[in-house]
């Protein structure tokens, strides 16, 4: 770098000595001198515009040079990279998606606020199943899924005093998480029609796949959970079967159908404690809403009561009035 400067000052002031001494031999008139002293400043400003360029091509080919190339171009990657990732959709949907969409298929009425926890819930456990690679929907999940809502909101109605409320609700929850309420239902009921007439033991040789359950449905459900995804709604499906055909739901047993099934028994085994732990909570819930029911039915007794106690009360002094007239 100093030898290429070196050289082109050398150059600039050897074209300055001719150009000068070119002058000098010419008359010295005063066009001359202001000849001399535009060369001059002309000389000055090539001189300064040669240096600069060379020290811009020194510094661009030196390291902090190519460190400034590199992060510049570093960064046009990083803003072409973040424009090509803002473009992209995530293609896996979000519980808060679910949710969403679970709103817009049920605006109003509301959800009552001691259901709507339990609901988001079960909503967001499933939804976190579905969404897995390894998920493979079947009509045993079909008949957990079922289960589980129904004994969540089996008395919903009964508060809300309406007819049909928990379906439309069962309804916006399956197109929510991208599944049909029909098939859904029509899944379910199979397999517990199923349970309630096949023995056992029979359930038993339809799990290991000799033979095969009749219903096709039942036996991919059967052949499939193995290499698939095995999550809570199909352990609460096969505690269901179990109880369908008469089984008591405990450990032992469940390790021996999980085995039949191939899956390993610590999910399930898992799952039948929480299983257990829900249906006591929703019992005891079922206990407090006939409480309330009854002291509802009293109180509403009672009002009935005083209200006829005083027309009739009224009824009797209007006829005493007439009757004194």
């Amino acid at each position: 770098h100093t030898a290429t400067c070196s050289s082109a000052k050398t150059g600039l002031k050897a074209m300055a000595v001719v150009s000068v001494s070119r002058m000098n031999m010419a008359p010295m008139g005063g066009r001359t001198r202001s000849a001399r002293r535009c060369a001059w400043l002309f000389l000055g400003v090539a001189v300064l515009l040669s240096l600069a360029r060379e020290h811009s091509q020194a510094f661009a080919a030196g390291p902090v040079g190519t460190l400034f190339s590199q992060m510049r171009n570093a960064g046009l990657v990083a803003k072409q990279s973040g424009d090509v990732l803002s473009s992209m959709k995530n293609p896996v949907r979000t519980v808060s998606d679910t949710i969403s969409a679970f709103y817009k298929e049920y605006p109003q009425p509301p959800v009552l606020p001691m259901y709507r926890s339990f609901l988001v819930d079960l909503m967001t456990n499933t939804h976190l199943t579905i969404v897995d690679a390894r998920f493979k929907y079947d009509a045993v999940f079909a008949l957990g899924a079922v289960t589980y809502y129904n004994g969540l909101m089996g008395s919903y109605d009964k508060l809300t005093g309406g007819i049909g409320a928990s379906e439309k609700i069962f309804n916006a929850f399956c197109k929510a998480l991208d599944m049909d309420p029909a098939q859904v239902t029509a899944d379910a009921e199979a397999v517990r029609a199923y349970a309630k007439a096949t023995p056992p033991g029979t359930i038993l040789t339809h799990m290991e796949g000799t033979p095969a359950a009749p219903d096709k449905r039942i036996a991919d459900a059967f052949s499939g959970i193995g290499s698939s995804l095995y999550g809570t709604s199909f352990s609460i499906g096969l505690f269901t079967v179990m109880e369908g055909c008469g089984v008591d739901v405990n450990k032992e047993n469940v390790e021996e159908w999980t085995k039949a099934l191939k899956v390993t028994s610590s999910k399930a085994t898992g799952d039948l404690d929480t299983y257990k732990q829900n249906k006591n909570k929703l019992r005891m819930a079922e206990e407090m809403i006939r409480e309330i029911e009854i002291r509802e039915k009293k109180k509403l007794a009672e009002r009935l009561e005083t209200k006829a106690k005083a027309l009739a009360a009224k009824a009797a002094e209007k006829a005493a009035a007439a009757a004194a007239m």
